[in-house]
């Protein structure tokens, strides 16, 4: 529970001041304040208008491209071979988004654009990029050490030359053959004037400026050019990069990219889709080229055998009149042929095998693998084991270079790939015990039908050796052309992985949103204005008008609304008689005649919360008020603390009040006649140092008994009753009690306290009086104000 001071009691606050504001108010405020709306709409709109008109805007540019997949997770050993398919984890749309927007493919993509020299033309508040439409090209030195991201200003003169201007503090160079950084430049000044198609070298640049002929270069017009290496566009273009599913579960993809030249924007976009296409087919395509390879040189071991073993056979026939083997003979040699054959086939996957056990333990990149060039079903398991090793390599070398090493999904590719090497190895290992127990069991069944084959005639054995040497090679040799034509139709037939949907277009503008710009100054423009009267109704501590003090205090009713007095009359009811402030005291005089004041004559109390309010204003007026309606009328100078009623009537301060308290004089040395009629006045007296304890003597009911007798209506002006205790005191001896609050002066807290203490004393017959109200304030008498004015 708050505590309060003794002698002090808290504010009784209106509910529109406990934490809400009083929506009534603040629209009539908003209403009395129309001409900032005024300002501020015109001014938010106008500043929108010049902020689209002068800022560079920005594009967006879209390409839609579909990723083919299939559905089939297990893919059979003869799709690897003949379709060189990828994974299905390679087609995984999360694996993609992030593939496309690897720095290696937009690297690509760059490389493919000519994008290493930025036109622009210079405007008088902005300078606007233009590609493809400069009056001239730049051709470079591709070789040479080029200044970087520095502007190159031209101008073309009258004279069919043009002017070279360079100028910074600054920089590094840039060999864009090599994409190598040379080193920093430091200041350079360069200014020259050299011809069309002339070459200008210097240590920091080399290049040619060539004129179009299908544009024309004024005088006038300025231009500037700068060097930005690929690496710089391709990071720049990364960062714009967007990369979204259509839907959920979609593999159609939309590939979008802003900024602020839509020539660049549509150049980009066409060459990704160019390199995203390209990237899969170069993938299958090296597969397949590796796995010729390999066939390749398989062939050119068996052919030079085979062409051996050709002459050998010849040579035979030749030498011993050798025309064909005994059926018996041909039988065994078909058999052992067989078994041959079977055996080298063997060591030809062994081989492989091999290989690929080779290059895990070095640890060899993606395109050291290849393709299964012969295998059978039942190794499709280890195929399809190198397949996932290899998609998985090739993505990591993809993302390696576009993520961070402690990205979460890059440290998990990394373990599967450890995994996938692992489980590999283990499954290559069992594959070659499994060749060699086979090769086992054919050397065995070889020996055996070699020892039938001795026991042919020598010179039938001898031919059965040669003729069975050749078929041999003949038949592998057949085996991996079939192989080779294979996988050559393979490679001829293979086909990107994703297609071109939609080509590049501009699909719209990123900024400025004109319309949404517009609508949001609009409502700013509204909500700013609205803004300052909330604010400045929060912070204000003064009161205002009749709201401020109805919500304040709602028990003492105000009596009276006196406007500001703009001229430096004082006595307003005599010298300005049909004024409306005059006309407002006349109506404080019927409403006090209202009040319940049951004596005969009225002492009347007027006092306020501080000095400056206007209480002596107030009661000067109100007792002229009183003494033109007919009425006796005394008016009593008891601020004799800041007396003033002296000075306004020409008393110079004589004997008064305080002399008559100090029993220094009589009443009718203190009471004094006015040039009005029924007006009197007893000023203050001298300053006394003890005023309170004056008011408080039985002098001052004695003053008043009086007065009583002599006056109908007794005025009296009191010191502020929120400083001192003078004004309460003379309230016990008042039937009604006047309280003062100047417009735009009093403040809130503390005439509520004073107000508040006055009523828990049970002080009655209180009336408020507004002071000097404001002149645009109509609310307060406007009409009277026309009429009498």
């Amino acid at each position: 529970m708050q505590e309060t001071k003794p002698g002090v009691t808290p504010i009784k606050k209106h509910p529109s001041q406990d934490g809400m504001f009083d929506i009534n108010r603040i629209i009539k405020l908003t209403l009395r304040n129309w001409y900032l709306f005024l300002i501020s709409i015109p001014l938010a709109l106008g500043s929108v208008y010049i902020y689209h008109r002068y800022t560079i805007p920005v594009y967006r540019a879209s390409s839609t491209i579909l990723l083919k997949s299939t559905q089939d997770r297990t893919m059979a050993q003869s799709d690897l071979i003949e379709g060189f398919g990828l994974s299905p984890e390679m087609r995984n749309i999360e694996n993609q988004i992030f593939i496309i927007k690897s720095k290696k493919l937009v690297k690509k993509a760059v490389d493919l654009s000519d994008f290493g020299v930025e036109y622009y033309r210079v405007g008088h508040f902005k300078d606007s990029e233009i590609y493809h439409s400069t009056p001239f090209i730049v051709e470079f030195d591709s070789l040479h050490p080029q200044l970087i991201n520095v502007p190159i200003y031209l101008s073309c003169d009258e004279s069919g030359k043009v002017n070279i201007e360079i100028n910074t503090e600054g920089s590094y160079t840039h060999i864009f053959k090599t994409e190598r950084t040379t080193g920093n430049t430091g200041p350079v000044d360069y200014k020259a004037t050299v011809d069309w198609g002339q070459k200008v070298t210097t240590p920091f640049f080399s290049f040619t400026l060539k004129k179009l002929n299908a544009q024309v270069c004024e005088p006038d017009s300025r231009y500037f050019f700068r060097f930005r290496t690929n690496n710089e566009t391709a990071n720049i273009f990364r960062s714009r990069l967007s990369v979204t599913a259509n839907s959920e579960g979609s593999s159609i993809m939309n590939i979008s990219v802003s900024g602020s030249s839509p020539g660049k924007l549509i150049t980009f976009l066409n060459n990704l889709n160019i390199v995203i296409m390209e990237n899969s087919l170069e993938r299958k395509n090296d597969m397949a080229t590796r796995t010729l390879s390999f066939i390749n040189s398989q062939l050119k071991k068996v052919s030079d055998t085979l062409q051996t073993v050709q002459k050998e056979l010849l040579n035979f026939r030749k030498s011993n009149h050798f025309v064909l083997p005994t059926e018996y003979s041909q039988i065994i040699t078909e058999r052992y042929l067989k078994k041959e054959k079977e055996l080298n086939i063997l060591k030809i996957k062994k081989e492989y095998y091999m290989y690929i056990q080779k290059k895990l333990l070095e640890n060899s990149k993606s395109e050291d693998f290849m393709l299964p060039a012969v295998s059978d079903d039942a190794n499709g398991m280890v195929n399809q084991m190198i397949m996932q090793l290899i998609d998985l390599k090739d993505e990591y070398e993809n993302l390696k270079s576009s993520a961070q090493t402690t990205n979460p999904y890059i440290n998990s590719l990394s373990q599967k790939i450890v995994i996938s090497e692992k489980n590999l190895r283990t499954a290559i290992d069992m594959v070659i015990k499994n060749i060699e127990l086979k090769e086992k069991e054919l050397k065995s069944s070889l020996e055996k039908t070699i020892n039938e084959i001795k026991l042919l005639p020598d010179l039938e054995r001898e031919y059965a050796n040669i003729e069975r040497n050749y078929k041999l090679n003949d038949a592998i040799y057949t085996f991996l052309l079939q192989k080779h034509s294979e996988n050559q139709i393979a490679k001829a037939s293979n086909t990107p992985d994703n297609e071109v949907i939609d080509s590049p277009a501009i699909t719209g503008l990123v900024s400025p949103n004109k319309k949404n710009n517009y609508s949001k100054a609009f409502i700013i423009a509204l909500l700013l204005p609205i803004g300052i009267i909330v604010l400045r109704e929060v912070l204000n501590t003064k009161v205002r008008g009749k709201e401020d003090l109805e919500h304040l205090q709602e028990k003492v009713p105000i009596l009276g609304f006196i406007m500001h007095n703009k001229n430096d009359v004082q006595d307003i009811i005599h010298e300005q008689p049909h004024s409306v402030i005059s006309e407002a005291f006349r109506s404080l005089r019927t409403k006090i005649k209202f009040m319940s004041c049951e004596s005969e004559t009225w002492a009347i109390t007027i006092t306020s919360t501080n000095t400056g309010e206007g209480k002596t204003f107030c009661a000067q007026n109100l007792s002229s008020a009183f003494a033109i309606s007919g009425k006796k009328t005394v008016l009593l100078g008891f601020d004799m603390r800041k007396p003033r009623l002296s000075e306004l009537f020409n008393l110079n301060n004589e004997t008064g009040l305080s002399n008559y308290l100090t029993n220094q004089a009589t009443f009718d040395d203190i009471c004094y006649k006015t040039n009005y009629d029924n007006l009197f006045i007893i000023p203050s007296g001298a300053i006394p140092p003890n005023p309170s304890e004056l008011i408080s003597s039985n002098k001052t009911g004695e003053l008043f008994n009086i007065l009583r007798d002599k006056f109908e209506v007794i005025i009296i002006d009191t010191p502020p009753i929120g400083l001192v205790a003078d004004a309460r005191i003379l309230m016990d001896y008042s039937d009604c009690h006047l309280y003062v609050v100047r417009s735009n002066y009093t403040d809130k807290e503390h005439m509520g306290y004073s107000l508040n203490n006055l009523l828990l004393e049970n002080v009655n017959h209180m009336g408020i009086i507004l002071n000097d109200i404001p002149l645009k304030d109509k609310g307060y008498g406007y009409y009277s104000a026309e009429y009498y004015g």
